[in-house]
């Protein structure tokens, strides 16, 4: 006789025991988990540097660290708007995961000793490596986005310049300086300059 199954309320309970979850039911836990989370967040503040909502969630301290250190100087080179605070935020998670992940390589190494069924324990890679790198990826992404290294950050403040100063020199109404090239009209003052200008006595043209 085999075993009895569970009541699908006890199985529910019991969140899949004994056995992965799928891609699906992971991702929907987590949306889930991310619904009540920002249900459960107070109210959006009206100051440019405010965190949002998502980093006063307890388990992401180190994130909202981050936040702390680096908004109020970004702001103050004007690299910072309030639109900006949820894509900043995604920059200082994967700030937050890329600590993490190194402090776990520095304590761990790069691979560690594996059981095998048969006994034997084989070196397999550490998880936070791969965890590291990816954190690396979106935080040198995300850099270029908020002028976080010196080449990106001339470049943002060079782009914010050009745009203040555009048609600075381009008004419309302005006289416009004639080409070199131009052909000068024949009845102006340069016109008529150039008639008398022949050669001095003495030379053949």
């Amino acid at each position: 006789m085999g075993r009895r199954r569970d009541p699908p309320e006890l199985q529910a309970a019991k969140a899949y025991p004994g056995k992965r979850r799928s891609k699906t039911d992971r991702q929907i836990a987590d949306a889930e988990s991310l619904a009540s989370l920002l249900a459960a967040a107070p109210a959006e503040s009206d100051d440019t540097l405010a965190p949002p909502s998502l980093l006063n969630d307890g388990r992401l301290l180190p994130a909202l660290t981050i936040w702390r250190e680096y908004a109020p100087r970004l702001a103050k080179l004007n690299l910072f708007a309030p639109l900006d605070r949820h894509s900043f935020a995604i920059f200082c998670v994967y700030y937050a995961d890329f600590v993490a992940a190194q402090a776990d390589i520095n304590k761990n190494g790069f691979s560690r000793l594996v059981k095998t069924v048969s006994g034997d324990r084989m070196p397999r890679n550490n998880p936070a490596v791969d965890r590291r790198d990816t954190a690396v990826k979106f935080i040198l992404e995300f850099s270029k986005r908020f002028g976080l290294t010196p080449l990106d950050r001339l470049d943002l403040i060079g782009k914010q310049a050009g745009g203040l100063a555009g048609g600075l020199f381009d008004q419309p109404g302005a006289p416009k300086q004639p080409s070199k090239d131009a052909p000068q009209a024949e009845d102006g003052i340069v016109g008529l300059a150039n008639r008398f200008d022949s050669p001095p006595p003495g030379t053949y043209q």
